[in-house]
Protein backbone atom coordinates (compact mmCIF):
# COMPACT_ATOMS: atom_id res chain seq x y z
CA UNK A 1 0.00 0.00 0.00
CA UNK A 2 2.23 3.09 -1.11
CA UNK A 3 1.02 6.55 -2.02
CA UNK A 4 3.46 9.48 -3.34
CA UNK A 5 2.34 12.56 -5.03
CA UNK A 6 4.32 16.16 -5.06
CA UNK A 7 2.16 18.75 -3.59
CA UNK A 8 0.46 20.88 -5.43
CA UNK A 9 0.31 18.67 -8.79
CA UNK A 10 -2.69 19.33 -10.82
CA UNK A 11 -5.30 17.08 -12.10
CA UNK A 12 -4.32 13.98 -10.02
CA UNK A 13 -7.27 11.25 -10.05
CA UNK A 14 -7.68 10.56 -6.46
CA UNK A 15 -10.34 7.89 -6.72
CA UNK A 16 -7.68 5.38 -7.68
CA UNK A 17 -6.65 4.84 -4.32
CA UNK A 18 -9.97 4.16 -2.54
CA UNK A 19 -8.92 0.89 -2.29
CA UNK A 20 -6.09 1.40 -0.47
CA UNK A 21 -8.30 3.57 2.14
CA UNK A 22 -10.66 0.37 2.91
CA UNK A 23 -7.82 -1.32 4.41
CA UNK A 24 -6.77 2.10 6.95
CA UNK A 25 -10.72 2.78 7.18
CA UNK A 26 -11.02 -0.23 9.39
CA UNK A 27 -8.42 0.57 11.90
CA UNK A 28 -9.49 1.46 15.59
CA UNK A 29 -11.98 4.85 15.86
CA UNK A 30 -12.73 5.01 19.06
CA UNK A 31 -12.61 8.51 21.49
CA UNK A 32 -8.59 8.67 22.14
CA UNK A 33 -7.60 8.67 26.33
CA UNK A 34 -5.15 11.08 28.01
CA UNK A 35 -1.91 10.41 27.48
CA UNK A 36 2.08 11.70 27.90
CA UNK A 37 3.78 12.05 24.80
CA UNK A 38 7.26 11.67 26.03
CA UNK A 39 10.13 14.46 24.81
CA UNK A 40 12.35 11.60 24.38
CA UNK A 41 9.81 9.91 21.68
CA UNK A 42 9.75 13.29 19.90
CA UNK A 43 13.36 13.85 19.58
CA UNK A 44 14.04 10.43 18.24
CA UNK A 45 11.45 10.19 16.33
CA UNK A 46 8.16 7.62 17.21
CA UNK A 47 8.18 3.88 15.67
CA UNK A 48 5.19 1.63 16.04
CA UNK A 49 4.01 -1.71 14.51
CA UNK A 50 0.39 -1.95 13.15
CA UNK A 51 -0.95 -4.24 15.92
CA UNK A 52 0.42 -1.29 18.35
CA UNK A 53 -1.02 1.25 15.88
CA UNK A 54 -4.41 -0.92 15.99
CA UNK A 55 -4.30 -1.05 19.73
CA UNK A 56 -4.87 2.63 20.36
CA UNK A 57 -7.52 4.76 19.95
CA UNK A 58 -8.42 7.30 16.58
CA UNK A 59 -5.96 5.64 14.42
CA UNK A 60 -4.87 5.36 10.57
CA UNK A 61 -2.12 3.07 9.23
CA UNK A 62 -0.94 4.71 6.38
CA UNK A 63 1.94 4.00 3.84
CA UNK A 64 3.49 6.93 2.03
CA UNK A 65 7.14 6.84 0.03
CA UNK A 66 7.07 3.15 1.10
CA UNK A 67 7.08 4.18 4.79
CA UNK A 68 4.47 3.26 7.18
CA UNK A 69 3.05 5.50 9.84
CA UNK A 70 0.39 5.45 12.65
CA UNK A 71 -1.12 8.74 12.56
CA UNK A 72 -2.90 9.61 15.82
CA UNK A 73 -6.10 12.10 15.76
CA UNK A 74 -8.03 13.31 19.01
CA UNK A 75 -11.43 14.11 17.34
CA UNK A 76 -14.07 16.59 19.73
CA UNK A 77 -17.91 16.90 18.98
CA UNK A 78 -18.00 19.45 21.81
CA UNK A 79 -19.67 22.18 20.08
CA UNK A 80 -21.52 19.81 17.65
CA UNK A 81 -21.36 17.78 14.79
CA UNK A 82 -20.97 18.35 10.68
CA UNK A 83 -20.38 16.77 7.99
CA UNK A 84 -17.73 19.33 6.89
CA UNK A 85 -14.84 19.18 10.19
CA UNK A 86 -12.29 21.32 11.23
CA UNK A 87 -8.86 20.00 10.64
CA UNK A 88 -6.18 21.23 12.99
CA UNK A 89 -2.41 21.32 12.28
CA UNK A 90 -0.48 22.65 14.78
CA UNK A 91 3.06 23.83 14.46
CA UNK A 92 6.83 22.54 14.44
CA UNK A 93 7.86 21.06 17.46
CA UNK A 94 12.14 20.26 18.97
CA UNK A 95 12.91 23.75 17.34
CA UNK A 96 15.04 24.41 14.66
CA UNK A 97 16.91 21.73 12.26
CA UNK A 98 20.41 21.85 11.55
CA UNK A 99 20.29 21.30 7.66
CA UNK A 100 23.64 19.89 7.23
CA UNK A 101 23.74 17.05 10.03
CA UNK A 102 19.85 16.93 10.00
CA UNK A 103 19.46 16.65 13.48
CA UNK A 104 18.16 19.11 16.51
CA UNK A 105 19.90 22.26 16.82
CA UNK A 106 18.74 22.32 20.23
CA UNK A 107 16.61 20.15 22.00
CA UNK A 108 16.79 21.36 25.57
CA UNK A 109 13.47 23.04 25.43
CA UNK A 110 11.59 20.13 24.55
CA UNK A 111 8.61 18.84 26.86
CA UNK A 112 6.22 16.45 26.84
CA UNK A 113 2.52 16.36 25.47
CA UNK A 114 -0.03 15.79 27.52
CA UNK A 115 -2.73 14.65 24.77
CA UNK A 116 -5.60 16.09 26.71
CA UNK A 117 -4.05 19.18 25.77
CA UNK A 118 -4.37 18.32 22.06
CA UNK A 119 -8.17 17.77 22.74
CA UNK A 120 -8.55 20.69 24.49
CA UNK A 121 -7.60 22.39 21.28
CA UNK A 122 -9.66 20.73 19.44
CA UNK A 123 -13.23 21.29 21.58
CA UNK A 124 -12.00 25.24 21.65
CA UNK A 125 -12.49 24.86 17.46
CA UNK A 126 -15.22 22.88 18.00
CA UNK A 127 -17.18 25.32 20.01
CA UNK A 128 -16.27 27.95 18.04
CA UNK A 129 -17.36 26.48 14.86
CA UNK A 130 -20.42 24.47 16.20
CA UNK A 131 -19.04 21.57 14.54
CA UNK A 132 -16.65 18.26 14.47
CA UNK A 133 -12.86 19.16 15.00
CA UNK A 134 -10.05 16.25 14.79
CA UNK A 135 -6.50 17.68 16.01
CA UNK A 136 -4.02 15.67 13.66
CA UNK A 137 -0.72 14.48 15.02
CA UNK A 138 1.55 15.73 12.57
CA UNK A 139 4.75 13.01 11.90
CA UNK A 140 6.96 12.39 14.49
CA UNK A 141 4.94 14.30 17.09
CA UNK A 142 1.34 14.01 19.50
CA UNK A 143 1.66 10.61 18.82
CA UNK A 144 1.97 9.63 15.16
CA UNK A 145 4.93 7.88 14.40
CA UNK A 146 8.05 8.82 12.15
CA UNK A 147 10.32 11.60 12.41
CA UNK A 148 9.39 14.64 12.99
CA UNK A 149 12.84 15.88 11.38
CA UNK A 150 10.51 15.12 8.14
CA UNK A 151 8.29 18.06 8.72
CA UNK A 152 7.18 20.27 5.74
CA UNK A 153 8.57 17.75 3.51
CA UNK A 154 7.37 15.78 0.82
CA UNK A 155 6.79 12.84 2.58
CA UNK A 156 4.66 15.02 5.87
CA UNK A 157 2.44 17.31 3.30
CA UNK A 158 1.70 13.62 1.21
CA UNK A 159 1.11 11.80 4.11
CA UNK A 160 -1.65 14.69 5.87
CA UNK A 161 -3.34 14.32 2.85
CA UNK A 162 -3.97 10.36 2.50
CA UNK A 163 -4.76 11.02 6.64
CA UNK A 164 -7.61 13.07 5.20
CA UNK A 165 -8.75 10.80 2.52
CA UNK A 166 -8.89 7.83 4.72
CA UNK A 167 -10.99 10.26 7.78
CA UNK A 168 -13.43 11.00 4.84
CA UNK A 169 -14.03 7.51 3.77
CA UNK A 170 -14.08 6.31 7.52
CA UNK A 171 -16.42 8.82 8.65
CA UNK A 172 -18.36 9.77 5.52
CA UNK A 173 -16.87 13.66 5.39
CA UNK A 174 -17.88 15.60 2.82
CA UNK A 175 -15.25 17.38 3.05
CA UNK A 176 -13.04 19.68 5.50
CA UNK A 177 -11.90 23.01 6.69
CA UNK A 178 -8.31 23.58 7.45
CA UNK A 179 -6.67 25.94 10.21
CA UNK A 180 -2.81 25.61 10.56
CA UNK A 181 -0.47 27.67 13.17
CA UNK A 182 3.62 28.39 11.75
CA UNK A 183 4.55 25.18 10.41
CA UNK A 184 0.97 23.95 10.15
CA UNK A 185 0.22 26.97 8.41
CA UNK A 186 2.21 26.20 5.60
CA UNK A 187 0.72 22.43 5.44
CA UNK A 188 -2.97 23.55 5.15
CA UNK A 189 -1.50 25.23 1.81
CA UNK A 190 -0.17 22.62 0.68
CA UNK A 191 -3.03 20.81 1.07
CA UNK A 192 -5.61 22.94 -0.14
CA UNK A 193 -3.55 23.04 -3.76
CA UNK A 194 -3.55 19.32 -3.51
CA UNK A 195 -7.49 19.29 -2.69
CA UNK A 196 -11.17 20.32 -4.19
CA UNK A 197 -12.60 19.50 -1.24
CA UNK A 198 -11.64 22.55 1.13
CA UNK A 199 -13.92 25.33 2.55
CA UNK A 200 -12.21 27.37 4.75
CA UNK A 201 -8.32 27.92 5.13
CA UNK A 202 -6.96 29.37 8.34
CA UNK A 203 -2.99 30.17 8.33
CA UNK A 204 -2.11 32.05 11.51
CA UNK A 205 1.72 32.98 11.94
CA UNK A 206 2.16 30.56 8.82
CA UNK A 207 6.38 30.00 6.88
CA UNK A 208 3.90 30.46 3.33
CA UNK A 209 6.23 31.18 1.03
CA UNK A 210 9.49 28.75 1.00
CA UNK A 211 12.69 30.12 1.77
CA UNK A 212 14.67 27.34 -1.13
CA UNK A 213 13.26 26.72 -4.34
CA UNK A 214 15.45 23.66 -5.14
CA UNK A 215 16.24 20.54 -2.85
CA UNK A 216 19.60 19.27 -2.55
CA UNK A 217 18.46 15.89 -2.06
CA UNK A 218 16.19 12.70 -3.94
CA UNK A 219 15.51 11.52 -0.14
CA UNK A 220 11.45 12.92 -0.03
CA UNK A 221 11.73 12.98 3.89
CA UNK A 222 14.53 15.66 3.59
CA UNK A 223 12.71 17.73 0.53
CA UNK A 224 10.78 20.56 1.58
CA UNK A 225 7.52 21.19 -0.61
CA UNK A 226 6.87 24.52 -2.55
CA UNK A 227 3.39 26.07 -2.61
CA UNK A 228 4.67 29.52 -4.68
CA UNK A 229 4.72 27.22 -8.03
CA UNK A 230 1.66 26.43 -7.96
CA UNK A 231 -0.78 29.97 -6.57
CA UNK A 232 -2.61 30.39 -10.27
CA UNK A 233 -3.94 26.34 -9.73
CA UNK A 234 -4.34 27.36 -5.73
CA UNK A 235 -6.40 30.44 -6.75
CA UNK A 236 -8.43 29.12 -9.55
CA UNK A 237 -10.23 27.29 -6.46
CA UNK A 238 -13.26 29.94 -5.83
CA UNK A 239 -14.81 27.48 -3.40
CA UNK A 240 -12.04 27.82 -1.34
CA UNK A 241 -12.44 30.78 1.53
CA UNK A 242 -8.66 32.00 2.78
CA UNK A 243 -8.09 34.25 5.91
CA UNK A 244 -3.91 34.57 6.99
CA UNK A 245 -3.72 35.77 10.00
CA UNK A 246 -0.01 37.99 10.94
CA UNK A 247 1.50 39.75 13.64
CA UNK A 248 3.58 42.51 11.84
CA UNK A 249 6.04 42.18 14.64
CA UNK A 250 6.70 38.17 14.20
CA UNK A 251 10.52 37.38 14.84
CA UNK A 252 10.18 33.60 13.90
CA UNK A 253 8.06 34.00 10.56
CA UNK A 254 7.88 37.68 9.13
CA UNK A 255 4.77 38.39 8.03
CA UNK A 256 6.95 40.71 5.49
CA UNK A 257 8.39 38.37 3.51
CA UNK A 258 6.68 34.33 4.47
CA UNK A 259 3.15 35.46 4.40
CA UNK A 260 2.38 38.70 2.25
CA UNK A 261 3.48 38.27 -1.15
CA UNK A 262 1.78 34.53 -1.02
CA UNK A 263 -1.47 36.88 -0.13
CA UNK A 264 -0.44 39.47 -2.60
CA UNK A 265 0.05 36.57 -5.46
CA UNK A 266 -3.26 35.56 -4.45
CA UNK A 267 -4.71 39.04 -4.91
CA UNK A 268 -2.86 39.36 -7.96
CA UNK A 269 -4.68 36.04 -9.43
CA UNK A 270 -8.32 37.13 -8.74
CA UNK A 271 -8.63 35.12 -5.40
CA UNK A 272 -10.09 36.99 -2.35
CA UNK A 273 -7.61 36.85 0.43
CA UNK A 274 -8.96 37.69 4.01
CA UNK A 275 -5.51 39.29 5.87
CA UNK A 276 -5.81 40.26 9.31
CA UNK A 277 -2.40 41.74 11.33
CA UNK A 278 -2.87 41.26 14.99
CA UNK A 279 -0.31 41.87 18.17
CA UNK A 280 0.33 39.54 19.74
CA UNK A 281 1.97 39.59 23.54
CA UNK A 282 4.36 36.77 23.45
CA UNK A 283 8.09 37.61 23.17
CA UNK A 284 8.77 36.21 19.56
CA UNK A 285 5.05 37.64 18.87
CA UNK A 286 4.77 34.43 17.19
CA UNK A 287 2.69 31.65 19.01
CA UNK A 288 0.25 33.73 20.41
CA UNK A 289 -1.38 34.18 17.32
CA UNK A 290 -2.86 30.46 17.57
CA UNK A 291 -5.19 31.43 19.98
CA UNK A 292 -7.35 33.67 17.09
CA UNK A 293 -7.23 30.77 15.17
CA UNK A 294 -10.55 29.48 16.52
CA UNK A 295 -12.08 32.42 16.11
CA UNK A 296 -11.23 33.20 12.46
CA UNK A 297 -12.25 29.83 11.83
CA UNK A 298 -15.62 30.05 13.37
CA UNK A 299 -16.45 33.16 11.36
CA UNK A 300 -15.79 31.18 8.66
CA UNK A 301 -17.59 28.05 8.88
CA UNK A 302 -20.48 30.02 10.11
CA UNK A 303 -20.23 32.46 6.84
CA UNK A 304 -19.39 35.88 8.47
CA UNK A 305 -18.52 38.27 6.64
CA UNK A 306 -15.22 39.75 6.64
CA UNK A 307 -15.90 42.35 8.51
CA UNK A 308 -17.56 40.32 10.89
CA UNK A 309 -14.28 38.01 11.41
CA UNK A 310 -12.47 41.22 11.74
CA UNK A 311 -14.68 42.64 14.46
CA UNK A 312 -14.76 39.45 16.37
CA UNK A 313 -11.42 38.84 16.75
CA UNK A 314 -10.89 42.60 17.38
CA UNK A 315 -13.20 42.22 20.54
CA UNK A 316 -10.89 39.16 21.28
CA UNK A 317 -7.32 41.34 21.07
CA UNK A 318 -9.22 43.97 23.15
CA UNK A 319 -10.47 41.69 26.27
CA UNK A 320 -6.88 39.83 26.31
CA UNK A 321 -5.48 43.43 26.66
CA UNK A 322 -7.62 44.04 29.40
CA UNK A 323 -6.79 40.73 31.15
CA UNK A 324 -3.16 41.08 30.59
CA UNK A 325 -3.29 45.04 31.80
CA UNK A 326 -5.17 43.68 34.78
CA UNK A 327 -2.62 40.91 35.21
CA UNK A 328 0.29 43.57 35.11
CA UNK A 329 -1.76 45.72 37.74
CA UNK A 330 -1.96 43.40 40.31
CA UNK A 331 1.43 42.10 39.82
CA UNK A 332 2.62 45.38 40.69
CA UNK A 333 0.51 45.76 43.51
CA UNK A 334 1.45 43.08 45.14
CA UNK A 335 5.64 44.11 44.91
CA UNK A 336 4.15 47.36 46.43
CA UNK A 337 2.59 45.56 49.04
CA UNK A 338 5.73 43.07 50.00
CA UNK A 339 7.95 45.63 49.66
CA UNK A 340 6.09 48.06 52.04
Amino acid sequence: MTFSMHAGWPGVVRGAFAAMLLAVAGMAADPAGAEIISREDKLRGITMTREECAAKPQTLWVNVYDQDFCVRYYLSTAGGEGSRPVIILNGDANGPIDGKRWEWKDPSGVKDTDTDKLVGLADSFSKWARTTAIYIGRIGVDGTSGSHLSRKTLVEVNLMDMVLDALRQRYQFGGFHLVGQSGGGRLVFGLAEMRRDVGCLVSTSGGIVTRATRSRTDDPGKTYFDITGNVRFLAQNRDLRIIVLSDPEDRQVPAATRQTPMVDRLRQEGHAVLHLSVETTDPKRHGALRAYGPVAMGGCVRQKSDDEIAQAIDKVVRKKAEINQRRQDEAREASRTASE
